[in-house]
C-alpha cells in the first residue's frame, strides 16, 4: 500500500470537487433538475411516472469491501476476496487517479471521463454534531450511470452545505468493470470511500452511512440499523393514551420496513401510527434522543397487494428504483424476480399520506414520550416465542446476536440455520463489542424509559427435515402478516397478558391478543410447549442457547453482564 493512504485519497477526491468550480472541466456539479432529465433519458418509465434502471451489479459487494486505516478500524481478519481487493488497491487507484504502476503509465480515468458531482446534507440539522455534508462523485461514460447520483440525491433534502459539519466523500467509478461485483475501499478515519466497478446505488447510500456512524461514535452517539416510528395507542388498563417512540431493528427479510409502515390495526379515536425514518438512526447518549439520517425510504420492491401503505405510495412519480420489473406497457410486476432480483427503490417520506408520517425524521425527546420501545425483529421457525420482553442485559445480548435464520429463498442448502450480524448492521467500523457496550450503557441510563422486545416474525413449531432443509416435515405456525399486527397492537394497547418463560429467562406474551373483529387471537398455537414433546423442545432450546453463548464469546471485550444474561438461561 505504498502509494495511497486515507489522507492522500481524500486530497485527490477533494481535488475533483474543486475542479467542478471551473468551467470546461470534466466534473459537473448538478444542483437543479438537469441531472434528473439526464438520468430519466436512459431509464424505463412506469405508468405512474416514476423511473427504473437495471444495473450490472445488483447487490452490495460486501465480500469485496475493505476498511483501510489504523488498527482501531481494521477488522481482525479478512476474507480471501477482501485480501485480494486490498492487495490490488494500488493498481486500481493508479488506474482511477493516474500515475505509474508496474511499468505502465495511467492518465487516470477521473481525469478523462465525465464525472457527476452531487452534494446533500444528512440529518435533520437539529443537532450540528449529527449533521453531515455528503459529497458523491460518479463517472458517467455510460450515460445510464447518471441515475446513481440522481437516485441517491432523493434520499436527502437538497440544501446548502452546513457550515462546520463534517464532510463525507464517495467516489464511484462504475465504468471500470470488475465483474458482477464492485471493489470498495473505505477510509473512515479520513471520511472518504472509493468504489470501483459498481453501478448499484445502495453502495453510495450505505457507504455514506458507514462513515457517518463511525464519526458519530466518536462524538457520543451510537448509530443503529433501525427504522423508527411514533405510535399513539389507547391504553386498555387506564383508558388514556400512551405515546411511544419505536425503533425496529432486523436483518433483511424480517419485516423491518413492513413494521415501520404498519398501522398495527390501531383504529380507535386518538390512535395513530406515523413513519419517522426507515433505515439508520443515532442514539444520543447525553439525553437519549433518537435522531434520523435520511429523508427517504429504501424499499425492497417485492410489495404485494396487501400492503396498504407502501404499495399505493410507490404509485407516484417520486418513486425511483433499480432492477424492478417493468413490462412493455409500463406496468410494475412487483413480485417477478426472475430477471430482476433484489429490486430496490427510493420513496421520499413526503410521498406518504400526511396522516401516516411524522413531521421530522427525528423522534421527539424522551421526555415527550411515555416509552421508547426497541424491537428486535427475528425470523425463526421452531422454539422462539412470538413476543418476549427483555431486560437491559438481554437486550444488549440480542443487539450483539442480531439473529435470524437463512431462508430457502436465500440459500436452500442452509435453510433453517442461524444467521447473525451484530446490531443487524454489516457496516460497523471497529470492534463490534464496543457498539454492544455503548448500547448497554444507553439501556441502563434510560432503563425506566426504554423497553426492549424480541419479535419473531417467522413462526413456531417447525419440524426440520435434515435430508431437505427447504422442505420441513412439519411447517411452522406463522402469525405473519396480520397476526404480527394483532400482537404489536396488544403490546401498544397494553392489553396482553405476560408470563415468565423459564427456557429463556424472559417474559412472554401469552394472551390478550384480538383480531380485526375483536375476537380472541389464540396465542396457544405459538406456544412451543404445546407444539413439541418436552425432550424435543428442551433439545432445540439448548441448541439455540448454546449457539448464542458461543457467538457472544467471540467478543472478549463485551461487558460480562451481557454474556451472563444468556448464560444464566435456565435451559443451556
Amino acid at each position: 500500500m505504498a502509494g495511497y493512504d486515507g489522507e492522500k485519497v481524500l486530497g485527490l477526491v477533494r481535488g475533483l470537487v474543486d475542479r467542478s468550480r471551473h468551467v470546461g472541466t470534466n466534473v459537473t456539479l448538478y444542483t437543479g433538475p438537469e441531472l434528473g432529465r439526464l438520468a430519466e433519458s436512459s431509464g424505463q418509465r412506469n405508468i405512474f411516472g416514476g423511473y427504473n434502471w437495471d444495473t450490472r451489479v445488483r447487490n452490495r459487494s460486501a465480500k469485496y469491501t475493505v476498511i483501510v486505516g489504523s488498527e482501531r478500524v481494521q477488522p481482525p481478519k479478512m476474507g480471501r476476496e477482501q485480501q485480494e481487493t486490498l492487495d490490488g488497491m494500488d493498481r486500481q487507484f493508479t488506474r482511477v487517479f493516474g500515475g505509474d504502476h508496474g511499468g505502465q503509465t495511467f492518465p487516470g480515468h477521473v481525469n478523462q471521463l465525465p464525472v457527476d458531482y452531487v452534494y446533500r446534507v444528512m440529518g435533520s440539522g437539529a443537532d450540528p454534531l449529527f449533521t453531515f455534508n455528503c459529497h458523491l462523485l460518479v463517472t458517467t461514460k455510460n450515460r445510464s450511470n447518471h441515475h446513481v447520483p440522481y437516485m441517491w440525491g432523493k434520499m436527502y433534502h437538497e440544501r446548502d452545505l452546513e457550515p462546520g459539519a463534517e464532510n463525507l466523500y464517495i467516489l464511484m467509478v462504475p465504468d471500470i468493470h470488475t465483474g458482477n461485483f464492485g471493489r470498495f475501499y473505505g477510509f473512515p478515519e479520513s471520511s472518504v470511500t472509493v468504489g470501483i466497478g459498481c453501478d448499484y446505488m445502495g453502495e453510495a447510500k450505505k457507504g455514506m452511512l458507514r462513515m457517518a456512524m463511525y464519526l458519530a461514535k466518536q462524538r457520543g452517539y451510537l448509530g443503529i440499523h433501525a427504522g423508527t416510528k411514533i405510535v399513539r395507542a389507547q391504553n386498555a388498563r387506564t383508558g388514556g393514551h400512551t405515546r411511544y417512540g419505536v425503533a425496529i431493528l432486523g436483518n433483511s427479510g424480517t419485516g423491518k420496513t413492513t413494521n415501520v409502515g404498519h398501522t398495527h390495526f390501531l383504529d380507535l379515536p386518538g390512535e395513530q401510527s406515523l413513519v419517522v425514518q426507515d433505515d439508520f438512526v443515532g442514539l444520543r447518549l447525553a439525553d437519549g434522543r433518537v435522531l434520523g439520517t435520511e429523508q427517504g425510504l429504501f424499499l425492497k420492491t417485492d410489495l404485494d397487494a396487501d400492503d396498504v401503505l407502501l404499495r399505493p405510495a410507490v404509485e407516484s412519480p417520486a418513486f425511483v428504483s433499480q432492477n424492478l420489473y417493468i413490462d412493455h406497457l409500463g406496468e410494475i410486476l412487483y413480485l417477478d424476480e426472475d430477471l430482476c432480483a433484489n429490486g430496490r427503490g427510493i420513496l421520499p417520506i413526503k410521498a406518504l399520506p400526511r396522516d401516516r408520517r411524522h413531521s421530522s425524521i427525528d423522534l421527539p425527546p424522551l421526555e415527550e414520550l411515555d416509552h421508547l420501545c426497541i424491537i428486535f425483529n427475528t425470523r425463526r421457525n421452531t422454539v422462539c416465542p412470538i413476543l418476549q420482553e427483555l431486560t437491559p442485559e438481554q437486550s444488549a445480548a440480542y443487539f450483539m446476536l442480531g439473529e435470524s435464520i437463512e431462508t430457502a429463498a436465500g440459500d436452500p442448502a442452509k435453510a433453517g440455520q442461524s444467521v447473525r450480524e451484530v446490531g443487524t448492521n454489516p457496516f460497523i467500523v471497529g470492534d463490534p463489542a464496543e457498539e454492544g457496550n455503548i448500547f448497554y450503557d444507553y439501556l441502563k441510563r434510560y432503563e425506566g424509559k426504554v423497553r426492549s422486545f424480541l419479535l419473531n416474525t417467522g413462526g413456531v413449531g417447525e419440524v426440520r427435515n435434515p435430508e431437505n432443509p427447504a422442505a420441513p416435515k412439519r411447517p411452522a405456525n406463522r402469525p405473519w402478516k396480520n397476526g404480527i399486527g394483532y400482537v404489536t397492537r396488544a403490546l401498544f394497547r397494553d392489553s396482553g397478558e405476560w408470563d415468565a418463560d423459564t427456557d429463556y429467562g424472559t417474559r412472554v406474551l401469552i394472551s390478550g391478543v384480538t383480531d380485526e373483529h375483536g375476537k380472541i387471537y389464540d396465542m396457544k398455537r405459538f406456544n412451543p410447549r404445546k407444539l413439541y414433546g418436552s425432550a424435543e423442545r428442551e433439545g432445540l432450546v439448548r441448541e439455540l442457547n448454546r449457539e448464542r453463548v458461543e457467538y457472544l464469546e467471540r467478543f472478549p471485550t463485551l461487558d460480562p453482564s451481557v454474556l451472563k444474561a444468556i448464560k444464566d438461561t435456565h435451559l443451556l
